[in-house]
């Protein structure tokens, strides 16, 4: 009868709207209003490729190491720009409120990566519950079918899936400790399948403000791998790079 009743505990599961709202709520309780992570972006040959040609750089072939950082206005205010230390230029994706905006040229992986940043990371409430019905608009952007939830195991730990339990459904996990978004699945208007997984909120340099390492996933590809090396807490922001 114990080992029948433990069996029911660990198989319990909560609902989408308890999930996203401990997502949410401990995104609120972080208490930032600015963040600016910088690291090292690896970077695909077919992406490599592609950029090096926007910064004015010679590319010798295979992966390409770059220097990234990510800078954060919450809430929904959001920066990925790359750069090269042998290049004045440099190329971003920045996702204001819902708005895109690139500079220095268009690299989806680079918009996915900011757009599901911002979208999982950048909450801040001003009410109570403003953060999770942020977080579920989204979701239902990305036909996320939020009536389903259940259990999987992802990055070698427990998570939460939020989704049709599906090869090539809309998806979105947390991790069962600490409610931290884990993975976002979804297919963009073209068909392109899309995985941005968040890996490891251990790091000394960033906590659970950021994940020390997320990568995009364009169908059997990664085009794009960021390393967080040191986060700011209290950066100052122009406006304008927003």
């Amino acid at each position: 009868m114990k080992a029948f009743a433990l069996g029911l505990v660990l198989a319990y599961v909560l609902p989408s709207y308890s999930i996203l709202k401990r997502t949410a709520s401990g995104r609120d309780d972080l208490g930032l209003t600015t963040l600016k992570v910088e690291g090292a972006a690896n970077l695909s040959p077919a992406l490599g490729k592609e950029v090096a040609e926007a910064l004015g750089v010679a590319y010798s072939g295979g992966e390409w190491v770059l220097d990234a950082q990510v800078t954060m206005k919450l809430p929904g205010r959001c920066r990925l720009q790359l750069s090269s230390p042998e290049s004045t230029k440099s190329v971003a994706a920045v996702w204001s409120n819902g708005k895109k905006r690139v500079e220095g040229g268009s690299f989806p992986a680079l918009m996915v990566a900011v757009e599901e940043i911002c979208a999982t990371l950048a909450l801040r409430g001003a009410g109570e519950g403003e953060s999770r019905v942020a977080l579920e608009k989204h979701l239902a952007v990305l036909k996320v079918d939020t009536s389903k939830t259940w259990l999987g195991r992802f990055a070698n730990t427990v998570a939460y899936g939020v989704g049709v339990k599906q090869p090539g459904a809309a998806q979105f996990w947390v991790y069962k400790d600490g409610f931290l978004p884990a993975r976002v699945m979804f297919s963009d208007a073209q068909g392109t399948a899309w995985d941005v997984q968040f890996l490891d909120y251990s790091g000394q340099a960033t906590s659970e403000w950021f994940p020390r390492v997320f990568e995009v996933h364009q169908g059997n590809e990664v085009p794009l791998k960021v390393t967080a090396l040191k986060a700011d807490a209290k950066p100052k922001l122009d406006d304008s790079a927003f």
